[in-house]
């Protein structure tokens, strides 16, 4: 989780972006109070003007050791110590010492002496700067933002993030998985993209639960929302390990990890080739031993000799089935039933023939008779998707509704419509 660990930290820093802005040093007015409020000590007071005008000319190290000179002074009062940690924070946090500013702006909460006003306010932020904190307070974070939640009575996204953030850091992975699925699923809610870090913590605290649905569904959405290849590969061998043994269903997750580029390693390449061969399909064979081959992972790794025989026996069965498309055709146009049209236009498609390919499965599947009409409405999604039309291809794969090929269906659909 290194990676999720930067996302939160840089999560925290934008949240306190607002803090120094909002918290600004208090003025020798408020310093000094009306005469039936309490008053700083005059051998605070002094001190306290010359941090202040330190502070409001930017010069913050220099304000630190004169408020340092302040919080020195012997026998002061509560609200002489409610000042110069009120004034500390501000200084600190504008040093990027969230550490101290956290136990300054903690002081001054339990002081009891922070306007009523402001008491919510600086739950969010000690939540916010204990997450920061270095070494970060995880109970603490998690605590205020909790208090935060239930003083304001408010869901808020991105206080639950950080609340869910501070208990996965715990190893509290079922909370910050109930924390940051509401956090995720308020965001949806107003059509605003999930935090990828919230992403990152609730898949890792579901599969840290073994929740395998929940981890499949965080994955999913982050391939939804951020489509990279690290999120795809994650996605397609969780499928791929659910459809061992089943040669026709893999094949179709391999279609799938060969379109989003998620093969990673060698045996990705190998098995899928292996596999459409066995399932009377060379040219897929044939194009999935020359991306291992061109992305250079077949060159690198796995069983060299074995490629290599793999590679010659899909270019030899491949070369050999091309040459009676011709005949193939004229068959699957007599045939009454539509099952040789959408075999038809499958090969046409691993021989880079999309348009004709898209045009035979439509043929076969308007026919009737196919033998299993969700996976030829894959294979129909895959033609709309190879000629360009994303839109009909996610009309066509959320019309499959087997429990085969369901879950497989929606992420060729998610692939889609990114197109």
């Amino acid at each position: 989780m290194a990676k999720s660990t930067r996302a939160t930290w840089l999560l925290a820093i934008s949240l306190l972006a607002g803090i120094a802005a909002s918290l600004g040093p208090i003025s020798e007015a408020q310093a000094a109070k009306k005469p039936d409020a309490p008053k700083v000590s005059p051998k605070v007071l002094k001190p306290l003007q010359v941090t202040l005008e330190l502070a409001n000319a930017g010069k913050y190290p220099e304000a630190e050791v004169e408020l340092q000179k302040a919080d020195a002074v012997s026998e002061k009062t509560a609200f002489d110590q409610f000042q110069i940690d009120e004034l500390g924070g501000f200084i600190a946090v504008k040093q990027q010492k969230y550490s101290a500013a956290a136990k300054a702006y903690e002081g001054g909460l339990e002081s009891g002496l922070l306007p009523p006003e402001q008491v919510s306010d600086r739950l969010r932020i000690l939540s916010q700067l204990f997450l920061q904190a270095q070494p970060r307070d995880l109970n603490k974070s998690g605590e205020y933002g909790k208090r935060w939640l239930e003083a304001t009575g408010t869901r808020d996204p991105l206080m639950l993030g950080l609340v869910g953030q501070a208990a996965y850091f715990s190893d509290n992975f079922g909370e910050a998985a109930n924390y940051m699925k509401e956090a995720v699923s308020l965001t949806k809610a107003a059509g605003q993209k999930p935090d990828e870090n919230w992403l990152l913590v609730l898949q890792s605290s579901n599969s840290k639960l073994k929740n395998d649905p929940g981890t499949i569904e965080a994955t999913m959405d982050l391939v939804r929302y951020y489509p990279r290849k690290e999120h795809w590969v994650t996605l397609t061998q969780a499928q791929l390990s659910r459809t061992a043994n089943k040669d026709r269903q893999i094949l179709q997750v391999f279609r799938l990890m060969y379109q989003v580029d998620a093969m990673a390693q060698a045996d990705d390449f190998t098995e899928a080739a292996t596999v459409a061969i066995q399932r009377g399909s060379p040219g897929e064979a044939r194009k999935f031993m020359e991306k291992g081959y061109a992305t250079g992972i077949l060159e690198t790794g796995g069983d060299k000799a074995r490629s290599a025989t793999l590679r010659a026996e899909a270019q030899r069965q491949a070369k050999s089935d091309e040459k009676t498309l011709g005949q193939f055709e004229k068959e699957a146009l007599a045939a009454k039933a539509g099952e040789a049209d959408v075999r038809l236009g499958e090969a046409l498609l691993s021989y880079d023939q999309p348009a004709k390919g898209l045009e035979a499965i439509q043929r076969g599947i308007s026919k009737g008779g196919v033998k299993d009409i969700d996976e030829a409405t894959l294979s129909l999604g895959r033609a709309y998707i190879l000629t360009g039309n994303g839109a009909d291809a996610v009309k066509s794969f959320e019309t499959v509704k087997s429990p085969e090929f369901a879950q497989l269906a929606q992420l060729w659909s998610i692939y889609a419509g990114q197109l």
